[in-house]
């Protein structure tokens, strides 16, 4: 499972989903909203304490929170 956090000015909305697409999803579905506002996207793998990815939005959005058809 991936937990992906969404940084926010001066608050963090956490989401844990299989895939990094679906957590999105979720964020997506109940604060579409602030998706502008976000500023920074923290990626954690439960089955793997190694396991960090910190960007922005933006990159976040554009690479990792798109399903693998979508960018084929």
């Amino acid at each position: 499972m991936y937990v992906v956090t969404y940084k926010l000015p001066g608050r963090e909305k956490t989401f844990t989903a299989p895939t990094i697409p679906e957590a999105h999803k979720l964020f997506i579905k109940d604060y579409a909203e602030a998706a502008g506002e976000v500023k920074k996207v923290k990626i954690e793998k439960n089955e793997d304490p190694g396991f960090l990815i910190i960007l922005n939005y933006e990159t976040y959005r554009d690479f990792f929170a798109k399903p693998k058809e979508v960018l084929q």
